[in-house]
């Protein structure tokens, strides 16, 4: 079976993100799988690697359930972790 030079890239970037989970003695979760390549694709410039990044974590969000709470939303600010009735000082 052939397979096309982005489907090859996408599984090197699966591993290269499991890589550094590994090196950073980082759990193994689909989750945290998620996150890293989501952090990777933000920082990627190539266009063929950041399509496979996108492929890659559409894929591994498909697979875990718990990689499909890794969303794309923008973090909340401090203001909003507080509780309501939470005492400011």
């Amino acid at each position: 079976m052939h397979r096309s030079k982005i489907e090859r890239l996408t599984d090197y970037v699966i591993g290269e993100a499991v890589a550094a989970l590994l090196e950073q003695n980082a759990a193994i979760s689909g989750a945290s799988l998620a996150a890293r390549l989501k952090t990777m694709a933000v920082m990627e410039t190539d266009s063929d690697r950041k399509q496979a990044l996108t492929l890659a974590l559409a894929e591994i969000r498909e697979e875990f359930p718990s990689a499909r709470g890794v969303a794309d939303a923008p973090p909340r600010s401090l203001s909003a972790q507080a509780s309501a009735g939470a005492k400011k000082h």
